[in-house]
């Protein structure tokens, strides 16, 4: 059986591998731009917080390695950091700078490098939104919603504080049966119901089924209407 610091020390080379070269040249995106709208503002607002928490990541594990072959003293906080590693349970460092998560560190780490693939592939072609957004994959989600009425608001030339978000639940499940991005919105996914079911078929919310805890929502057109035009006695 490996002790606490050997565990400790495999996990910090395993994190190290796997996100050491990950780093957003936002800068660079930026200038890349002909035009930078709101959607390039919630992305590129994204990169810089992804980077900050990559930046301690980096930093307290490289200094934990050094801590463990002798180069420096273990203070306090490298202690913290060992036990969280040993214990797989996310630093407090990290997780001040992160999303709220209840994961244990080996889950919440691939769920990092999933939401940092988000990014990285808009990157590949920033003047333009993902088909289809994985909204709980953002660190700010309302910021992408209010992004979208921006987006409206100016094509429409329509004040932005009289407009509402408006989702209308699409038939499919996946983000690749979806052929183009929205004309009139953005497409998202990533959201769940809870004590309830979504009927594809029929387009309503139906009872869950016996021990069914959450269900998985289809992709979600989410789109700007003036707060007047929406009756929301049908439910938005």
């Amino acid at each position: 059986t490996m002790s606490p610091d050997e565990v400790a020390a495999n996990v910090t080379t395993d994190i190290l591998d796997r996100f050491g070269e990950k780093r957003f040249d936002v800068e660079d995106i930026s200038r890349s731009l002909e035009e930078q709208g709101p959607y390039q503002n919630v992305f590129l607002q994204e990169m810089d917080v992804m980077n900050i928490l990559l930046t301690e990541m980096i930093r307290s594990l490289k200094e934990l390695q050094l801590g463990f072959a002798g180069e420096l003293t273990m203070s306090d906080s490298m202690d913290a950091l060992k036990t969280s590693l040993f214990l797989d349970r996310i630093p407090g460092a990290w997780q001040k700078r992160a999303w709220p998560s209840l994961r244990p560190l080996s889950s919440w780490s691939t769920d990092f490098l999933i939401r940092l693939a988000q990014l990285e592939e808009w990157q590949n072609n920033p003047a333009e939104i993902p088909k289809v957004t994985w909204l709980s994959g953002l660190y700010n989600p309302q910021s992408f919603l209010t992004a979208i009425c921006q987006v409206t608001a100016q094509k429409n030339q329509w004040e932005l504080d009289k407009l509402v978000t408006w989702t209308d639940v699409t038939k499919k499940l996946t983000a690749e049966e979806v052929e183009g991005n929205s004309r009139d919105g953005a497409y998202i996914m990533g959201l769940n119901v809870q004590g309830a079911r979504w009927d594809v078929a029929g387009g309503v919310l139906e009872r869950s089924k016996p021990k069914e805890m959450f269900c998985k929502m289809p992709v979600i057109n989410v789109k700007a209407l003036a707060a007047d035009k929406v009756d929301v006695s049908s439910g938005v």
